[in-house]
């Protein structure tokens, strides 16, 4: 399957067909695209910008935190 999304600059747009389609039913559609902007995504971006910098202030080194959060999977 091929899919492309494309910015077109005029009406005449030239197809290329890959060799595997050729002789075979296929389906060319025309839709105009556009990236839903969704309130989950939103949402996200949201608490990322009230919790960044949260620990700056707590002096926790990360690589340290993150051997130890590692070590509760280890006993298992």
């Amino acid at each position: 399957m091929l899919r492309e999304i494309i910015r077109p600059q005029s009406e005449i747009y030239s197809l290329r067909i890959p060799k595997e389609y050729l002789n075979q039913d296929v389906e060319i559609l025309v839709l105009p695209f556009s990236y839903p902007k969704t309130e989950e995504s939103s949402t996200k971006s949201d608490i990322v910008k009230a919790t960044a910098g949260l620990l700056k202030d707590k002096n926790i080194d990360p690589v340290k935190w993150q051997n130890e959060i590692r070590e509760e999977w280890d006993d298992r």
